[in-house]
């Protein structure tokens, strides 16, 4: 049962039906406050679940490849298409409809549903059994899609639909995958995840806002393959 999934998603309607009912009540500086907080959050999960590598040589190796990976296809920028015209589509065709606010329910699209913590939160929940990733990132959703549906409207709550069936594919595929990951390829997957998690979080707090957080997924699946190879030939 994957609790963690379901979890994250909940709170993320929860939360977004509370933003579409406080509306513009919600003053900016609370919108602030609570970003910052978030951004500062994630950053302490991240730096949490770093700790938890292994092999750190094969974890930077990991880092540096999928980085590579994702900029050499430009996976930020193709998802962020992606999730242009998927928000088109859930708005009904972009019509007369201004191009911030498409912007913006786009930037929330992949936020909720292709963000590095949530990937890497299922990934987990699927080979562990372990939602708590999840769990924790679920405050973290619910109080943005407040934020966000405050400011984009109805739009937001409508997002939880995208991020299960994403979420949940992503459960699915680890459990084809689970008879054949170690303890110690977990250990560094966690650790990778981590690095995701710590940049999304810098983001979020306007720390580093240019990043290209997306450009790092690849490196989800193939630290796999470079912890396997790095225990196997280098310890």
């Amino acid at each position: 049962m994957p609790i963690g999934i379901l979890t994250d998603v909940a709170i993320t309607l929860l939360g977004g039906i509370i933003g579409c009912l406080l509306g513009s009540r919600l003053p900016d500086v609370w919108k602030k406050t609570l970003n910052d907080t978030l951004g500062i959050a994630a950053i302490v999960m991240g730096i949490v679940l770093i700790v938890r590598g292994e092999n750190l040589s094969a974890v930077i190796l990991s880092l540096l490849l999928g980085c590579a990976i994702g900029q050499l296809v430009n996976l930020e920028g193709k998802i962020s298409r992606i999730a242009t015209l998927s928000t088109e589509k859930l708005l009904g065709g972009k019509g007369e409809i201004d191009d911030a606010y498409l912007a913006q329910v786009s930037a929330a699209l992949v936020l909720f549903c292709c963000g590095g913590t949530g990937w890497f939160g299922s990934i987990n929940e699927g080979l562990t059994g372990d939602g708590s990733i999840l769990i924790t990132k679920s405050f973290l959703d619910g109080v943005t899609a407040c934020i966000f549906a405050a400011i984009l409207g109805k739009i937001v709550p409508a997002l939880c639909i995208p991020q299960l069936v994403i979420y949940m594919a992503l459960f699915l595929l680890s459990s084809f995958i689970e008879p054949f990951i170690t303890d110690i390829m977990i250990a560094d997957f966690s650790a990778i995840g981590g690095i995701v998690t710590l940049v999304a979080g810098l983001r979020l707090a306007g720390i580093k806002r240019d990043i290209k957080g997306l450009n790092l997924l690849p490196s989800l699946i193939i630290v796999f393959f470079v912890s396997a190879l790095w225990t196997r030939f280098m310890t």
